[in-house]
């Protein structure tokens, strides 16, 4: 697969031409709600240039990702309240290298959450949520430098 071809590749130049498209763009990483579906508090962390999981990274991108993910997981956890911060990745539907990264709902964790995300489970889906945190989120990333 080539960039050209790449849904996250092509979304990463509209979010890069939108302003505040990203809720946080580094050297090597951006950061934006998650791209399939409205879960509050998901964001989907993705390599600014085309790659094809983790061991496609080169050692810039690989430096900046645990500090990256630590740094979401805590502005995550201060936002929503969740006591954990679940991430995956799988690249199976998009090789893009990219990994997902939130809270469980209350009322639903562990294996059963991740299969309804999985699954694409209207019944997790709150637009207007995720747009309030998604805002107080990117707020939350530029009070605080890497």
């Amino acid at each position: 697969m080539t960039s050209d071809d790449c849904v996250l590749c092509r979304r990463a130049v509209t979010l890069g031409a939108a302003g505040r498209g990203w809720l946080l763009r580094t050297a090597c990483w951006g950061v934006s709600v998650h791209p399939a579906m409205p879960v509050p508090g998901w964001v989907a962390v993705q390599t600014l240039r085309h790659t094809e999981g983790l061991a496609g990274l080169d050692d810039s991108e690989a430096a900046e990702l645990g500090s990256l993910l630590s740094r979401l997981s805590a502005a995550v956890t201060r936002v929503t309240g969740s006591e954990r911060v679940y991430t995956y990745s799988l690249g199976e539907g998009c090789p893009h290298t990219h990994i997902l990264l939130g809270p469980p709902r209350r009322d639903l964790r562990g294996p059963a959450f991740i299969a309804g995300l999985l699954n694409r489970d209207t019944s997790l889906a709150d637009p207007a949520a995720v747009l309030r945190i998604a805002s107080e989120l990117a707020d939350e990333l530029s009070d605080r430098p890497d």
